[in-house]
């Protein structure tokens, strides 16, 4: 009796730590189970927000893309003039294409939902390696096209102080400075701004020129960089459109 006792007391022993595993292996599914849908809602908020920014880092672009051809065409419009010595005869087109090109096209771009994923370790989240990977890829590109953005500034730049060494257009910037600054004791006029182009000598012209040349060949390259940044962020737009439906 006793050794049937004692083998029902051990049956029922084991049964009670089979119902208790049991019991611990539900309740990790379950708690699995949850932080799985946790972390499958978190991923979508993410790729979603991650959306909005890459659709207005695409409509930027294409503001710089058109700004970059606008650009081009005035050099190009300019620099003939100057070669036919016909800007006296064009003097509305001149200074229109002489104010086109003034300035820099900056792409501020989106990324603050890429840096809150990368800086708090979430990137992880996003299960397929492949949108993964294109989304670093994206955003790690945005380097070159700041440092094209840079090299154009510098060239820009350097083009403005050669023109100031071997012209004298203080004149010019002087009118540039707030009047507070300005020591112009006229106010320069369109035709004072013809005026001095249009009386460049020929070593003077042949300057300029070369200096337009170098400043179109570093839009035409920065155009280029900018080109393939939207056709990556094209790719990844429809990459996790893709991934978003199926899951």
């Amino acid at each position: 009796m006793m050794e049937n006792k004692t083998s029902k007391y051990f049956k029922y022993a084991i049964g009670e730590i089979v119902l208790v595993v049991i019991g611990i292996l539900i309740a990790l599914q379950i708690n699995n189970w949850n932080e799985n849908r946790k972390n499958n809602q978190y991923e979508q908020n993410y790729l979603q927000r991650i959306l909005k920014d890459l659709h207005k880092d695409q409509t930027e672009l294409e503001m710089h893309l058109n700004k970059d051809t606008l650009k081009l065409d005035a050099f190009t419009q300019m620099m003939r003039m100057i070669r036919t010595n016909s800007i006296t005869s064009n003097q509305q087109a001149f200074l229109g294409a002489l104010n086109s090109v003034q300035g820099a096209n900056w792409f501020e771009g989106n990324d603050v939902v890429f840096s809150e994923m990368k800086f708090s370790g979430k990137l992880a989240l996003i299960t397929s390696e492949e949108l993964r990977e294109s989304i670093q890829n994206y955003y790690k590109h945005v380097e070159e096209v700041i440092k094209q953005e840079n090299t154009y500034i510098s060239l820009q730049t350097s083009a403005y102080y050669r023109l100031n060494d071997y012209t004298d257009n203080a004149f010019l910037r002087e009118a540039s400075m707030a009047p507070r600054w300005n020591s112009n004791t006229n106010a320069i006029t369109y035709e004072d701004i013809i005026h001095f182009f249009d009386n460049l000598n020929e070593d003077q012209k042949k300057e300029a020129l070369k200096d337009f040349t170098i400043l179109k060949e570093n839009i035409l390259f920065s155009n280029k960089v900018r080109v393939t940044h939207y056709e990556k962020g094209k790719a990844t737009i429809k990459l996790i459109n893709d991934y978003l439906e199926k899951i």
